[in-house]
């Protein structure tokens, strides 16, 4: 019994024969691959065949054979010149701002080699922002630049840098040896903008430099030469005007106000100190502009200039002690009074306690001359003048016991006034035209020889000819109950 399909039983070991007939050729084989890969099944053994070229080929086989490498090759070579394009845009990238920033490096500081057209035209177009271009064209505020001895064009465009006047040093050091004036930037301080380009800067650094500021000081009235000391230490150490800062030996003004030399006095003949007498109240107080490299000697010698500007009429003519006493009550004054009006009676209580027949005990009991003794003697134990600056002046005495019983030593024993007699040795402040004015003309023709500050806000003081009137002052404006 045949299966179908022409075959015999599997269980038949005889050849197996292929059915055929007269009008029914063999099947062939069907081919679901290309050409190389026919079926290698046994039963189509038969029907393989080397390949050639017959002619009888479809063009879609043929072409897919002939035009596989060229096509192939082809693609190749548009990968190769896609990727060479991209190394070589790449490399042009990074490479050429590395060459050209390597010939800015070399050639910005290097006169000879800027004389070489390319190389100066290449410097230029790398830098040509930042030499064209200010940092910032609204902000027109001045900045100063100082051109010191020896400066070079490296040196003060690293300032610019810093100064943020400029954004490179190179572009500074080329544009001024293509401009030639490398050698002629002016020793001095310049003003500069940020809104300036870069030729601006230039200009403005090879045009003669400008002053300095002056450095503005300022000693209000009722100042110890301590205080015009610490108020000198503030402005050098924090000047108001960094790029112009107050350069003077503080020290050196403290010493030479302390013990002015012969040649110092020699400039005012009217001037005759008692032994070891400092310049205390004949500094005067005001406002002074100065130069920032001031000396100690030529600020001093503005300070007495301005006392004689302001002194009052006539105080000249008097006797050189006379002067010297007139300044020691007006020191008195500038520390009591408070408003103007009070200042000639305040001066007329001092004038009448100094009169014998008026004040026999001639103690003028004047509370600033103990704060002036009691200051001095930690002055003494605090010597560094540094140290001032947080120092307190003028803070009342405190004690427990009367005010007679206050001990200094001896010679600052008659800063006392509640036990030594007369004036203190010497003034202790700096006192103002009105004081000075006032003591030089004091109102005495009421004889009052006591007053005391109101505690009513308006700074002025009541006055009283006898204890009993200054006993009732003192209730009245609650001193006492």
């Amino acid at each position: 019994m045949t299966q179908g399909g022409g075959y015999k039983p599997r269980g038949d070991s005889g050849p197996r024969v292929r059915r055929t007939s007269a009008n029914q050729p063999p099947r062939r084989a069907v081919d679901q691959g290309w050409d190389d890969y026919p079926p290698t099944s046994p039963e189509n053994e038969e029907y393989r065949r080397p390949w050639r070229a017959t002619g009888n080929e479809s063009s879609r086989e043929y072409g897919k054979t002939e035009r596989g490498g060229a096509w192939r090759l082809l693609r190749f070579a548009v990968f190769a010149l896609v990727i060479g394009g991209l190394v070589l845009g790449a490399l042009n990238f990074v490479a050429k701002p590395m060459v050209v920033n390597g010939i800015v490096d070399w050639a910005s500081g290097n006169s000879t080699a800027l004389q070489v057209p390319f190389v100066s035209d290449i410097v230029r177009g790398a830098l040509w922002s930042d030499i064209s271009q200010p940092v910032d064209a609204t902000d027109t505020s001045g900045v100063v630049i100082i051109v010191g001895p020896g400066s070079t064009p490296q040196s003060i465009g690293d300032q610019l840098v810093t100064a943020n006047v400029i954004t490179d040093k190179r572009a500074f050091v080329f544009e001024s040896i293509r401009l030639k004036v490398d050698q002629d930037f002016q020793v001095g301080r310049h003003m500069v903008a940020k809104s300036m380009t870069m030729d601006e800067v230039i200009a403005a650094l090879v045009s003669a430099p400008v002053a300095p500021p002056k450095v503005r000081i300022t000693f209000r009235e009722g100042l110890r030469i301590e205080q015009m000391v610490a108020k000198l230490e503030v402005l050098e150490a924090t000047p108001a005007d960094p790029t112009a800062p107050l350069t003077m030996n503080v020290q050196q003004f403290y010493d030479l106000a302390e013990h002015p030399t012969a040649d110092f006095l020699a400039q005012y003949p009217w001037l005759k100190l008692p032994s070891g007498a400092s310049l205390e109240g004949f500094l005067y107080p005001a406002t002074y502009n100065v130069a920032p490299d001031t000396t100690p000697s030529a600020l001093l010698g503005m300070l007495v200039d301005g006392f004689v500007l302001n002194a009052p009429k006539g105080l000249f003519d008097l006797p050189s002690d006379q002067i010297y006493k007139t300044v020691q009550i007006a020191a008195l004054v500038e520390m009591e009074a408070k408003v103007d009006t009070d200042r000639p009676l305040i001066a007329g209580v001092y004038t009448n306690r100094l009169n014998p027949k008026m004040w026999p005990t001639a103690l003028l009991n004047a509370d600033p001359t103990l704060n002036y003794a009691n200051d001095s003697v930690w002055l003494r134990a605090n010597p560094d003048i540094t140290g001032w600056v947080d120092y307190s002046f003028w803070n009342s005495i405190k004690t427990s016991g009367p005010l007679s019983q206050v001990v200094f030593p001896d010679d600052l024993a008659s800063y006392n006034t509640y036990h030594s007699h007369g004036l203190p040795i010497y003034p202790i402040c700096s006192p103002s035209a009105p004081s000075l004015a006032a003591a030089m003309g004091p109102d005495t023709k009421d004889g009052y020889l006591y007053f005391l500050a109101k505690n009513d806000g308006s700074g002025t003081h009541a006055f009283a000819k006898t204890q009993a009137e200054q006993d009732a002052n003192a209730k009245l404006y609650g001193y006492t109950q």
